[in-house]
């Protein structure tokens, strides 16, 4: 009989919404008796925790409901041969995975595919307004920002192209670090994202601040000192 010691973590962050992968050896649990896991960009994504008799609480935020969600497993669950998943109780959507590296990451494929597909139904239905969530609104607007990086298409008109980027509750703001010129671009209506579709390039100047604001403002971009 084969004991298995290590097993492969795969879920989707619930801050940036990217996959992340982490093996958890069994061993791990040798002195203490809870592990957490962060994201890359420095998020909790999940904690195990060993309760009596080789069972584990498994908790994980959520990127659909904002909630956490906890799972009860037994040791022969996690480090085993079958997969456990991990999802969205209220929306019924897998968030990830746990079990063989192989088989986590070949189930994993398709959770990044069915956020956008998710993100983008929203973003086109003129009847989701109340039900939008501020996430994916954030969600696109980096996406949008960072093809920008890709095409040379972001950056300070003092050379700088390796801005600073803050995400707040109701705005992103861009920052050169050189010339201390800033951007502020408002998340909180999802009209923002056609807007930036239609901006095609942003470049900060020195001692000024740009705005992006949504089509319900009197205007799309205003420079202030």
């Amino acid at each position: 009989m084969i004991v298995l010691t290590d097993t492969t973590i795969g879920i989707q962050c619930a801050k940036c919404g990217e996959v992340q992968f982490k093996t958890v050896s069994v061993f791990d649990f040798s002195h203490f008796n809870k592990e957490g896991y962060c994201c890359s960009c420095g998020a909790p994504i999940i904690t195990l925790t060993s309760i009596d008799r080789g069972n584990y609480s498994i908790e994980y935020p959520c990127i659909y409901c904002g909630e956490s969600h906890y799972l009860l497993a037994k040791r022969g669950t996690i480090w085993g041969e079958s997969l456990l998943q991990l999802s969205c109780r209220e929306k019924e959507i897998p968030l990830g995975y746990i079990g063989p590296r192989t088989k986590v990451e070949n189930s994993c494929r398709d959770i990044k595919k069915t956020f956008i597909q998710l993100a983008s139904e929203l973003v086109n239905d003129e009847e989701a307004e109340s039900e939008f969530d501020n996430f994916f609104i954030v969600y696109g607007v980096m996406e949008k920002l960072g093809k920008m990086v890709e095409r040379g298409q972001l950056g300070c008109c003092c050379g700088n192209y390796n801005l600073a980027v803050e995400i707040l509750s109701d705005r992103i703001e861009i920052l050169c670090e050189l010339c201390q010129a800033s951007g502020v671009i408002y998340t909180d209506n999802k009209e923002v994202l056609r807007i930036l579709d239609g901006v095609g390039s942003i470049f900060l100047e020195e001692n000024m601040k740009w705005f992006l604001n949504d089509a319900y403002k009197s205007q799309h971009l205003v420079k202030n000192k």
